[in-house]
């Protein structure tokens, strides 16, 4: 098995849509949603079902978005494949809604400047960027009583993988800086029982 097919079962497993909630909440009925580094799409796989968005995918990894392909049949969300660093394929100010997750904290300092500074650009006045992390917070008894199930065993391996780099990102206090510089309104709250954090950047 590929790790696109690894990760997009991976999705399929109930403590992945726990982690995803707090984006699912915070995301507009009817919205039109760009989300950045969709990977197999799940997110968008639920909102089209739960909000009846619509909207676009975009990834750098081709068989990610393979995967992607195989989730949204029939939904009317498609996906394309974009190059690092280089101009998002969209219109200036098209999208209500961009959701980043489990990304932002996995990028250079360049790429997530490029990342939100693209985001900035194709949000509509009054729209909203949604941004989730893992915290790295927690420990292995806390996560095993709050998700154990034989469906959810690899959560233990996206705690493993993302626990360092996720602390870094919340002990430097994640994106609000970046929101006063930039003058956006800015809310954050941390969710899945400790182990992620939803951050909101408004225009």
């Amino acid at each position: 098995m590929n790790y696109s097919r690894f990760f997009s079962n991976l999705q399929e497993a109930p403590w992945y849509r726990l982690f995803l909630d707090g984006v699912i909440n915070e995301t507009t009925d009817g919205a039109t949603v760009l989300d950045i580094g969709t990977g197999p799409a799940k997110l968008l796989q639920i909102l089209a079902k739960e909000k009846e968005i619509t909207g676009i995918g975009i990834d750098t990894n081709s068989s990610m978005l393979q995967e992607a392909k195989t989730k949204l049949k029939g939904t009317g969300i498609t996906v394309k494949k974009i190059n690092p660093n280089e101009k998002y394929p969209f219109d200036d100010h098209q999208f209500e809604v961009i959701t980043i997750c489990n990304v932002l904290f996995n990028l250079t300092s360049e790429a997530m400047e490029h990342t939100l500074s693209e985001s900035l650009r194709l949000l509509k006045k009054g729209g909203k960027i949604i941004v989730l992390t893992p915290t790295g917070n927690g420990t292995i008894w806390l996560l095993t009583q709050k998700f154990f199930s034989f469906q959810n065993l690899a959560i233990y391996r996206w705690y493993a993988a993302t626990k360092k780099r996720a602390k870094i990102w919340a002990d430097k206090g994640g994106l609000e800086s970046y929101a006063k510089e930039h003058l956006l309104r800015y809310c954050r709250e941390v969710t899945f029982s400790g182990f992620a954090q939803i951050e909101v950047l408004q225009n």
